[in-house]
Protein backbone atom coordinates (compact mmCIF):
# COMPACT_ATOMS: atom_id res chain seq x y z
CA UNK A 1 0.00 0.00 0.00
CA UNK A 2 1.18 3.24 -0.79
CA UNK A 3 1.86 5.57 2.78
CA UNK A 4 -0.02 8.49 2.72
CA UNK A 5 -0.62 9.37 6.53
CA UNK A 6 2.51 10.94 7.32
CA UNK A 7 0.57 14.30 7.92
CA UNK A 8 -1.68 12.47 10.44
CA UNK A 9 -1.82 14.36 13.75
CA UNK A 10 -2.55 12.09 17.15
CA UNK A 11 -4.35 14.93 18.94
CA UNK A 12 -6.86 17.33 17.96
CA UNK A 13 -6.48 20.35 20.51
CA UNK A 14 -8.67 23.17 18.21
CA UNK A 15 -11.78 23.74 16.33
CA UNK A 16 -11.66 22.13 12.50
CA UNK A 17 -11.73 25.15 10.13
CA UNK A 18 -14.52 23.90 8.49
CA UNK A 19 -17.22 22.84 11.23
CA UNK A 20 -20.98 22.41 12.09
CA UNK A 21 -20.92 20.97 15.42
CA UNK A 22 -20.33 23.09 18.50
CA UNK A 23 -16.88 23.18 19.52
CA UNK A 24 -16.16 22.93 23.86
CA UNK A 25 -12.81 25.41 23.96
CA UNK A 26 -9.62 24.14 26.04
CA UNK A 27 -11.17 20.66 24.55
CA UNK A 28 -8.04 18.35 23.70
CA UNK A 29 -9.18 14.76 21.50
CA UNK A 30 -6.97 12.18 21.52
CA UNK A 31 -7.05 9.45 18.39
CA UNK A 32 -7.91 5.87 18.66
CA UNK A 33 -7.69 3.33 15.73
CA UNK A 34 -11.15 1.61 15.16
CA UNK A 35 -11.89 -1.45 12.62
CA UNK A 36 -12.66 0.87 9.57
CA UNK A 37 -11.40 2.29 6.68
CA UNK A 38 -11.49 4.04 3.49
CA UNK A 39 -10.57 2.47 0.65
CA UNK A 40 -9.10 4.48 -1.95
CA UNK A 41 -8.17 3.96 -5.20
CA UNK A 42 -4.76 3.05 -6.53
CA UNK A 43 -3.25 4.29 -2.75
CA UNK A 44 -5.12 1.08 -0.89
CA UNK A 45 -7.21 1.66 2.52
CA UNK A 46 -6.75 4.86 5.01
CA UNK A 47 -7.77 4.21 8.25
CA UNK A 48 -10.92 5.80 10.14
CA UNK A 49 -10.16 6.89 13.82
CA UNK A 50 -12.29 7.97 16.95
CA UNK A 51 -11.78 10.94 18.63
CA UNK A 52 -11.89 10.78 22.41
CA UNK A 53 -11.71 13.05 25.20
CA UNK A 54 -9.59 13.39 28.30
CA UNK A 55 -12.83 11.00 30.19
CA UNK A 56 -12.33 8.78 26.66
CA UNK A 57 -15.36 9.51 26.09
CA UNK A 58 -15.87 9.04 22.05
CA UNK A 59 -16.46 13.05 20.47
CA UNK A 60 -15.94 12.38 16.63
CA UNK A 61 -14.65 10.06 13.90
CA UNK A 62 -11.40 11.19 11.95
CA UNK A 63 -9.93 10.44 8.59
CA UNK A 64 -6.64 11.90 7.20
CA UNK A 65 -7.68 10.82 3.43
CA UNK A 66 -5.17 11.37 0.52
CA UNK A 67 -6.91 10.65 -2.55
CA UNK A 68 -6.20 11.00 -6.21
CA UNK A 69 -8.31 13.57 -8.52
CA UNK A 70 -8.29 12.90 -12.14
CA UNK A 71 -9.99 15.03 -15.03
CA UNK A 72 -8.98 16.08 -18.35
CA UNK A 73 -6.16 13.65 -18.15
CA UNK A 74 -4.24 15.05 -15.54
CA UNK A 75 -4.05 13.33 -12.45
CA UNK A 76 -3.38 14.95 -8.73
CA UNK A 77 -3.71 14.23 -4.74
CA UNK A 78 -6.60 15.52 -2.54
CA UNK A 79 -5.89 15.70 0.94
CA UNK A 80 -8.30 16.46 3.81
CA UNK A 81 -8.61 15.69 7.50
CA UNK A 82 -12.83 14.52 7.11
CA UNK A 83 -14.95 14.35 10.72
CA UNK A 84 -17.96 12.65 11.21
CA UNK A 85 -20.17 12.94 14.18
CA UNK A 86 -20.98 10.08 16.23
CA UNK A 87 -24.02 8.99 14.15
CA UNK A 88 -21.87 9.19 11.00
CA UNK A 89 -22.82 12.41 9.22
CA UNK A 90 -20.48 14.44 7.38
CA UNK A 91 -19.35 16.98 10.79
CA UNK A 92 -16.72 19.19 8.96
CA UNK A 93 -13.02 18.96 7.64
CA UNK A 94 -9.42 20.63 7.75
CA UNK A 95 -7.04 21.60 5.23
CA UNK A 96 -4.07 19.37 5.69
CA UNK A 97 -0.52 21.03 6.31
CA UNK A 98 1.47 22.29 3.12
CA UNK A 99 -1.40 21.29 0.71
CA UNK A 100 -3.72 22.89 -1.07
CA UNK A 101 -6.61 22.21 -3.00
CA UNK A 102 -6.80 22.78 -6.66
CA UNK A 103 -9.04 23.92 -9.62
CA UNK A 104 -8.34 23.31 -12.96
CA UNK A 105 -5.14 24.87 -14.42
CA UNK A 106 -3.94 24.36 -11.27
CA UNK A 107 -5.51 27.44 -9.75
CA UNK A 108 -5.74 27.72 -5.83
CA UNK A 109 -8.83 27.19 -4.06
CA UNK A 110 -9.87 30.26 -2.48
CA UNK A 111 -11.15 31.07 0.62
CA UNK A 112 -14.27 31.00 -0.89
CA UNK A 113 -14.49 27.48 -2.43
CA UNK A 114 -13.38 25.88 0.56
CA UNK A 115 -16.28 27.53 2.33
CA UNK A 116 -18.38 26.12 -0.95
CA UNK A 117 -17.00 22.86 -0.55
CA UNK A 118 -18.02 22.58 3.14
CA UNK A 119 -21.83 23.13 2.40
CA UNK A 120 -21.90 20.69 -0.33
CA UNK A 121 -20.48 18.19 2.14
CA UNK A 122 -23.09 19.01 5.14
CA UNK A 123 -25.44 18.10 1.99
CA UNK A 124 -26.97 15.07 2.35
CA UNK A 125 -29.31 15.46 -0.30
CA UNK A 126 -26.96 16.49 -2.83
CA UNK A 127 -27.23 15.85 -6.46
CA UNK A 128 -24.46 14.07 -6.35
CA UNK A 129 -25.60 11.45 -4.27
CA UNK A 130 -27.68 10.43 -7.65
CA UNK A 131 -25.99 11.19 -10.09
CA UNK A 132 -22.38 9.39 -11.73
CA UNK A 133 -19.21 11.90 -12.71
CA UNK A 134 -20.40 11.63 -16.35
CA UNK A 135 -23.99 12.82 -15.94
CA UNK A 136 -23.07 15.82 -14.52
CA UNK A 137 -20.71 17.11 -17.18
CA UNK A 138 -22.44 17.92 -20.80
CA UNK A 139 -20.58 16.12 -23.53
CA UNK A 140 -18.96 18.40 -26.32
CA UNK A 141 -20.67 19.47 -29.15
CA UNK A 142 -17.52 20.15 -31.75
CA UNK A 143 -16.61 16.96 -33.13
CA UNK A 144 -13.34 15.00 -32.28
CA UNK A 145 -10.36 16.88 -34.12
CA UNK A 146 -7.17 14.78 -33.94
CA UNK A 147 -8.30 12.29 -32.03
CA UNK A 148 -8.42 15.00 -28.75
CA UNK A 149 -11.78 16.39 -27.80
CA UNK A 150 -11.70 19.72 -28.75
CA UNK A 151 -13.56 21.20 -26.18
CA UNK A 152 -13.70 19.97 -22.61
CA UNK A 153 -16.84 18.62 -21.64
CA UNK A 154 -18.83 22.33 -19.44
CA UNK A 155 -20.48 21.06 -15.96
CA UNK A 156 -24.15 20.73 -16.06
CA UNK A 157 -26.04 23.51 -15.44
CA UNK A 158 -28.20 21.28 -12.34
CA UNK A 159 -24.92 21.01 -10.17
CA UNK A 160 -22.91 24.02 -10.99
CA UNK A 161 -24.15 26.32 -8.28
CA UNK A 162 -23.09 23.78 -5.39
CA UNK A 163 -20.21 22.63 -6.48
CA UNK A 164 -16.37 24.81 -6.74
CA UNK A 165 -16.25 26.43 -10.23
CA UNK A 166 -13.50 24.54 -12.00
CA UNK A 167 -13.37 21.44 -9.34
CA UNK A 168 -16.30 19.42 -10.19
CA UNK A 169 -14.56 16.12 -10.04
CA UNK A 170 -12.56 16.75 -6.59
CA UNK A 171 -16.09 18.39 -4.80
CA UNK A 172 -17.51 14.84 -6.11
CA UNK A 173 -15.33 12.90 -4.78
CA UNK A 174 -14.75 14.39 -1.48
CA UNK A 175 -18.84 13.92 -1.47
CA UNK A 176 -18.61 10.42 -2.28
CA UNK A 177 -15.92 9.76 0.68
CA UNK A 178 -17.53 11.68 3.28
CA UNK A 179 -21.12 10.58 2.60
CA UNK A 180 -19.98 7.07 1.68
CA UNK A 181 -20.67 3.54 3.05
CA UNK A 182 -18.37 4.57 6.05
CA UNK A 183 -21.22 6.62 7.43
CA UNK A 184 -23.06 3.84 8.21
CA UNK A 185 -20.48 2.08 9.02
CA UNK A 186 -19.45 4.62 11.93
CA UNK A 187 -23.33 4.93 13.18
CA UNK A 188 -23.31 1.31 13.29
CA UNK A 189 -19.98 1.18 15.72
CA UNK A 190 -21.95 3.95 18.05
CA UNK A 191 -24.85 2.03 18.17
CA UNK A 192 -22.93 -0.98 19.00
CA UNK A 193 -20.71 0.81 22.17
CA UNK A 194 -23.55 2.74 22.79
CA UNK A 195 -23.85 3.26 27.03
CA UNK A 196 -25.44 5.70 29.72
CA UNK A 197 -22.60 7.67 29.36
CA UNK A 198 -22.88 8.51 25.61
CA UNK A 199 -27.18 8.88 26.23
CA UNK A 200 -26.44 11.36 28.96
CA UNK A 201 -23.88 12.96 26.49
CA UNK A 202 -26.34 13.10 23.61
CA UNK A 203 -29.21 14.19 25.47
CA UNK A 204 -27.48 17.34 27.10
CA UNK A 205 -25.97 18.46 23.67
CA UNK A 206 -27.54 21.20 21.44
CA UNK A 207 -27.09 18.91 18.56
CA UNK A 208 -30.40 18.43 17.28
CA UNK A 209 -29.76 15.26 15.73
CA UNK A 210 -27.99 13.55 19.29
CA UNK A 211 -30.97 14.99 21.11
CA UNK A 212 -33.43 12.86 18.97
CA UNK A 213 -31.43 9.70 18.86
CA UNK A 214 -30.86 9.98 22.51
CA UNK A 215 -34.70 10.51 23.31
CA UNK A 216 -35.57 8.01 21.14
CA UNK A 217 -33.61 5.18 23.05
CA UNK A 218 -35.42 6.37 26.76
CA UNK A 219 -37.11 4.05 28.65
CA UNK A 220 -40.01 5.02 31.11
CA UNK A 221 -37.71 5.32 34.10
CA UNK A 222 -34.91 7.52 32.02
CA UNK A 223 -37.58 9.53 31.01
CA UNK A 224 -38.27 10.26 35.02
CA UNK A 225 -34.65 10.48 35.35
CA UNK A 226 -33.64 13.15 32.58
CA UNK A 227 -37.44 15.11 32.94
CA UNK A 228 -35.72 18.80 33.86
CA UNK A 229 -33.58 18.10 30.45
CA UNK A 230 -36.49 17.31 28.03
CA UNK A 231 -38.66 19.63 29.83
CA UNK A 232 -35.47 22.35 28.61
CA UNK A 233 -35.40 20.70 25.13
CA UNK A 234 -39.29 20.89 24.89
CA UNK A 235 -38.75 24.71 25.32
CA UNK A 236 -35.83 25.34 23.41
CA UNK A 237 -35.60 22.62 20.81
CA UNK A 238 -37.15 22.47 17.00
CA UNK A 239 -40.71 21.62 16.28
CA UNK A 240 -39.66 17.88 15.33
CA UNK A 241 -38.54 17.33 18.77
CA UNK A 242 -41.57 19.30 20.35
CA UNK A 243 -43.76 16.83 18.32
CA UNK A 244 -41.63 13.99 19.64
CA UNK A 245 -41.48 14.47 22.99
CA UNK A 246 -45.26 14.78 23.20
CA UNK A 247 -45.84 11.96 21.42
CA UNK A 248 -43.54 9.46 23.40
CA UNK A 249 -43.82 10.96 26.97
CA UNK A 250 -44.75 7.53 28.99
CA UNK A 251 -48.12 7.62 30.19
CA UNK A 252 -47.02 8.47 33.86
CA UNK A 253 -46.54 11.76 32.85
CA UNK A 254 -50.06 12.34 31.73
CA UNK A 255 -51.43 11.17 34.94
CA UNK A 256 -49.56 13.58 37.44
CA UNK A 257 -50.34 17.04 37.91
CA UNK A 258 -46.43 18.23 38.26
CA UNK A 259 -44.84 16.03 36.03
CA UNK A 260 -47.18 17.36 33.08
CA UNK A 261 -47.50 20.82 33.82
CA UNK A 262 -44.10 22.18 32.61
CA UNK A 263 -45.33 21.07 29.22
CA UNK A 264 -48.11 23.00 29.53
CA UNK A 265 -46.64 26.11 30.47
CA UNK A 266 -44.77 26.33 27.44
CA UNK A 267 -47.92 26.12 25.25
CA UNK A 268 -47.99 29.92 24.44
CA UNK A 269 -44.38 29.83 22.99
CA UNK A 270 -44.13 26.62 21.05
CA UNK A 271 -44.97 25.68 17.32
CA UNK A 272 -48.92 25.11 16.35
CA UNK A 273 -48.23 21.28 15.66
CA UNK A 274 -46.68 20.58 19.22
CA UNK A 275 -50.10 23.17 20.82
CA UNK A 276 -52.46 20.89 19.07
CA UNK A 277 -50.34 17.68 20.29
CA UNK A 278 -50.92 18.84 23.59
CA UNK A 279 -54.66 19.47 23.56
CA UNK A 280 -54.98 16.08 22.70
CA UNK A 281 -54.31 15.27 26.37
CA UNK A 282 -56.33 18.26 27.92
CA UNK A 283 -58.92 16.02 29.12
CA UNK A 284 -55.83 14.32 31.45
CA UNK A 285 -54.69 17.82 32.42
CA UNK A 286 -55.72 19.43 36.11
CA UNK A 287 -57.87 22.71 36.12
CA UNK A 288 -55.10 24.60 36.22
CA UNK A 289 -53.96 24.07 32.89
CA UNK A 290 -57.74 24.79 31.81
CA UNK A 291 -57.42 28.40 33.19
CA UNK A 292 -53.95 28.81 31.77
CA UNK A 293 -54.87 27.74 28.16
CA UNK A 294 -58.09 30.39 28.52
CA UNK A 295 -55.55 33.21 28.62
CA UNK A 296 -54.37 31.67 25.45
CA UNK A 297 -57.37 31.48 23.22
CA UNK A 298 -56.35 34.07 20.80
CA UNK A 299 -53.28 32.27 19.56
CA UNK A 300 -55.33 28.88 19.09
CA UNK A 301 -56.95 27.45 15.48
CA UNK A 302 -60.25 26.89 15.48
CA UNK A 303 -59.45 23.19 15.85
CA UNK A 304 -57.29 23.85 18.59
CA UNK A 305 -60.35 25.89 20.57
CA UNK A 306 -62.78 23.66 19.79
CA UNK A 307 -60.40 20.35 21.53
CA UNK A 308 -59.88 23.18 24.56
CA UNK A 309 -63.81 23.61 24.80
CA UNK A 310 -64.77 20.28 24.43
CA UNK A 311 -62.42 19.52 27.66
CA UNK A 312 -63.85 22.80 30.08
CA UNK A 313 -67.85 22.10 29.05
CA UNK A 314 -67.78 21.44 32.75
CA UNK A 315 -65.43 24.33 34.40
CA UNK A 316 -66.97 26.65 31.61
CA UNK A 317 -69.88 27.72 33.76
CA UNK A 318 -68.89 26.68 37.25
CA UNK A 319 -64.89 28.11 37.24
CA UNK A 320 -65.17 31.92 37.51
CA UNK A 321 -61.45 32.79 36.22
CA UNK A 322 -62.62 29.85 33.07
CA UNK A 323 -66.10 31.84 32.64
CA UNK A 324 -64.37 35.44 32.94
CA UNK A 325 -61.72 34.27 30.16
CA UNK A 326 -64.24 32.80 27.64
CA UNK A 327 -66.36 36.03 27.70
CA UNK A 328 -63.70 38.74 27.25
CA UNK A 329 -62.73 36.28 24.67
CA UNK A 330 -66.01 35.78 23.00
CA UNK A 331 -67.10 40.16 23.49
CA UNK A 332 -63.66 41.38 22.16
CA UNK A 333 -64.87 41.79 18.62
CA UNK A 334 -61.40 41.47 17.34
CA UNK A 335 -60.37 37.93 17.39
CA UNK A 336 -61.41 35.68 13.95
CA UNK A 337 -62.67 32.92 16.24
CA UNK A 338 -64.23 34.91 19.15
CA UNK A 339 -67.81 33.67 17.14
CA UNK A 340 -66.99 30.03 18.28
CA UNK A 341 -66.60 30.65 21.91
CA UNK A 342 -69.88 33.11 22.17
CA UNK A 343 -71.72 30.01 20.25
CA UNK A 344 -70.57 27.31 23.06
CA UNK A 345 -71.36 29.72 25.84
CA UNK A 346 -74.75 30.09 24.24
CA UNK A 347 -75.81 26.61 23.99
CA UNK A 348 -74.83 26.34 28.06
CA UNK A 349 -77.05 28.90 28.98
Amino acid sequence: MVKTMEYQHKMLTKKPEFFALQWQEGMALKKKSTPFFIEVETLGNQNVDILVNEQNRPVLYTADVCTPVCADGECRLMYLALYWDLLGDYAGYDKVEGQVLTKHDHEEFLEQDYEKLHRLLLDDNSILKRKKMDELVSKPKEPLQDGVDAIAGATIEEVKESVVDGALYSCYVAWNIAHGPIKGELRDYTIANFDKEMKGYMLQSNEQDYQMYALGTLNEAEYLDHRDRIIQIFKEGIPLIRSYIVQNLPKLFWESDSLQMPFWESFATVDINSRSLLLNHIQQAPVEVAVLLGGNLEIMTKNQLKLYLLAIENEAMTNPDINAQLLRFAGSGTHTYAYVVAEFLEELE
